[in-house]
């Protein structure tokens, strides 16, 4: 009943989210455990445990390993991600790794795809519980 008692219980859980400012530039590398959203334009790498956000006026050059990934802006590097989404004002360039790709009408993806880190580490498995290929030699004769 009280306003100090011992059944309110509920808290609020906030949400923290980096910014980097439009207008702002970076040249560095960041390590943040809550959502990075990009705004103003960052040169370096990206550790992020949870969401990385490049907005319509972000620009980044260098590489991000996130849990996700979403560009509205520019992104030039390299992504290791569980989940990368690609805006319709999206533009990205270089090499993207995950098992989970989505690029809007109008988004704009240049560069390679690999499986993600997970996907990878069972398709090694795969092929080191197989046999190895063995080499058979073939050798063609004419017909006389």
């Amino acid at each position: 009943m009280g306003f100090f008692s011992n059944h309110a219980t509920n808290q609020s859980k906030h949400t923290i989210t980096t910014v980097i400012a439009e207008g702002c530039t970076v040249f560095g590398n960041c390590r943040v455990s809550s959502d990075l959203q990009i705004d103003g334009e960052l040169t370096g790498d990206v550790d992020c445990q949870a969401t990385v956000i490049i907005s319509s006026s972000g620009q980044m050059k260098g590489e991000i390993s996130a849990n996700k990934v979403i560009i509205n802006g520019l992104f030039e590097g390299r992504i290791t991600a569980q989940s990368i989404e690609i805006l319709a004002a999206g533009k990205a360039q270089g090499v993207i790794q995950t098992d989970n790709l989505c690029i809007e009408r109008g988004g704009c993806f240049v560069g390679e795809t690999l499986p993600g880190p997970t996907q990878q580490q069972s398709l090694l498995l795969t092929e080191t519980e197989e046999t190895p290929p063995t080499l058979h030699q073939v050798s063609f004769k004419s017909a006389k």
